[in-house]
């Protein structure tokens, strides 16, 4: 096997390496709920760091969210302080 083919060989390999990896990555977050467009930025070098990668990566994201969406609601939820007024019954009313 010349150098060339040698080099030709590696290639490929760390091109299959990638996608598999990035196909890891789709799968973890597909079933962590997050969108796989990320996949491609937390492809590691091995399972063990796109893992490490995953798990750092949901975390920050759920954490951002749950920060984002404590800010938007209110501190309290409204409290009603006199009853709704009843409305009068309006139209035929049954004769006893």
């Amino acid at each position: 096997m010349t150098d060339e083919e040698k080099m030709e060989l590696e290639a490929l390999r760390a091109e299959k390496q990638a996608r598999v990896q990035t196909e890891r990555a789709r799968a973890a977050l597909g079933a962590a709920g997050v969108s796989e467009s990320f996949a491609a930025l937390l492809v590691g070098q091995d399972d063990a760091d796109t893992d490490k990668r995953m798990r750092e990566f949901c975390a920050a994201y759920q954490a951002s969210l749950t920060e984002d969406i404590k800010k938007r609601l209110p501190e309290q939820a409204p409290v009603m302080t006199a009853p709704a007024p009843q409305r009068p019954k309006r139209g035929i009313q049954r004769i006893r």
